[in-house]
Formats: C-alpha cells, structure tokens, sequence
C-alpha cells in the first residue's frame, strides 16, 4: 500500500552485537528532561498508547552523536499479547515484552509535520522493557489512565508526576545507533534511531492494561509491532563512554585481523 515502506532503509531491525561498529560520542544532553509537565495526557489512537506532554519549556536532546538539536514530540508504545514478545527491535534476535519510543523532530524545522519530510527530520529514542516482579513507578500514572481510554479514539489526562527523564534508563551512555524509518506507514526514511542496551522493569500487571486497550475495529491492542526489516549495506554503531574505548576496541580487531594473517602465513608456510 505505501512503497516507501519497502525502502532501503527500513525500520525496525536485528541488531546484532558480534556487528556493530564502536564509535565514541559526546554524552547526551537532555534539556528540560527533568522538569514535571504542567498537562500530560494519553490516547488510544487505534494502535498503540500515544503520550503528549505540555511543557513551559519543551524537552530536547542533543549530543550523543546527533547531529543537530532535536525537540520532543511525545512518546507511544509497541507490546506483545504476551511477554515473549512485543518489542520492534530485537537485539542478538531476543525481543522484549514492550518498547517506547520517544519522538523528536529536528528544531530547525518548523514543526513534527514538516521535519517527516526532511531526511534528518526526526530523532527517536527507543526503550526497551523487562518484565519485573514489582511494578515500574513511573509507568503506574500512566498505566492507572488507561483504564479510561480502553476504547479507540480516547483520551484522558495523566497526572504529570513524573518528568520525562523518568521514562528513560539510568545508562544512557551505552546505545545503538542507525539510520533508519518510522516504523509505520508511511515507513518516511528520516529517523536516527538510538535504541539504549539497558532494558527498564515493568510489571505482567502493567502490561496487562496495555493489552486490554481495543483497537477501532473491536479487538484487543497486541503484537503492534513491525518484524525486524532488512539491514543492506547499513551500518551500526554501539556507543563507547570515552574515545580511549573506542580506540582501544578498534585496536583489537586490527589485531585480531594482524593475528589471523600471521597464523595463516604461518601455516601456509608449514605445508609448503
């Protein structure tokens, strides 16, 4: 139905950790992050649980390898009809209960609308999720509110307890990096994708209001996740905490490769 969705740059995707590229970048610096809303509110827009936030001053992320600032959006969900699954990107093919993914467009476009059309448009940070024995304070706000937006087309207010840094892991510094899309239709190829390695906790009870919200067409809200789409000749990088690491990380798979060669010659040489 939509051909850019058949791109070559598609999201989401396996990310394969014995395949990445090590790669050192500046810290991220979140503004704003750490300030409560003043209204927080949350839609059940058929598909998923989509968060909007309003702020006196809006949160944005910069650094961290991006290039250029970006200004938050609002954040949604993807979830599994059981915990076995429900994430979009998978690492090493292991996926996760749910995955949030936190919207950004680029600040020196206008407005969310026009920065999909931009091939640096739109900067997503995705969360990973695990299931807990206790449930994720931060989510519980939110998670109370869904009960009240069960059908499609709904929304309510969420009492803005949390700022939105609370939604993120305490590491942030160790990532994966990649270009790719959004992973709905239209699929638009302009997204910078960090996905964090550090998974945050939540509760089979958590997850079950998530599962309870009904889509437009009767029938619960499950599995809305894209499969991994194809890597092609993409790169993907893991982020290091200092340039020293990432050196020190290249060094090694020069030396590897130095030592490989060497124990082939030597070889050669024994048969010859």
């Amino acid at each position: 139905m939509f051909r850019t969705c058949g791109g070559t740059r598609q999201s989401p995707i396996n990310i394969e950790t014995g395949n990445v590229k090590t790669e050192y970048w500046r810290p991220f610096s979140l503004k704003n992050y750490d300030l409560k809303p003043s209204q927080m509110r949350v839609k059940n827009n058929g598909h998923s649980a989509q968060v909007e936030m309003d702020n006196n001053v809006a949160p944005r992320v910069l650094q961290g390898g991006l290039k250029g600032e970006y200004i938050f959006a609002q954040f949604h969900f993807h979830w599994g009809g059981e915990s076995s699954k429900g994430s979009e990107h998978t690492i090493d093919g292991v996926r996760y209960p749910m995955e949030l993914h936190l919207v950004h467009y680029n600040a020196k476009y206008n407005s969310l609308g026009e920065a999909v059309e931009k091939p640096d448009g739109l900067a997503v940070l995705g969360v990973l999720y695990e299931i807990s024995s206790t449930d994720n304070p931060a989510l519980t706000p939110l998670v109370n509110t869904l009960k009240n937006i069960s059908e499609a087309g709904f929304f309510s207010e969420v009492p803005s307890t949390y700022p939105l840094r609370a939604f993120l892991p305490s590491d942030l510094e160790t990532f994966y990096r990649y270009e790719g899309s959004l992973t709905t239709p239209t699929c638009n190829e302009v997204v910078t994708w960090t996905v964090f390695s550090k998974a945050v906790p939540v509760s089979e009870t958590q997850m079950s209001e998530f599962r309870a919200l009904k889509m437009k067409q009767g029938g619960n809200i499950i599995n809305n996740f894209r499969p991994p789409q194809p890597l092609g000749n993409r790169k993907v990088f893991r982020s290091s905490t200092s340039a020293e690491n990432a050196g020190e990380a290249t060094s090694m798979k020069k030396l590897g490769m130095a030592m490989y060669f060497m124990s082939t010659m030597a070889v050669l040489m024994m048969n010859m």
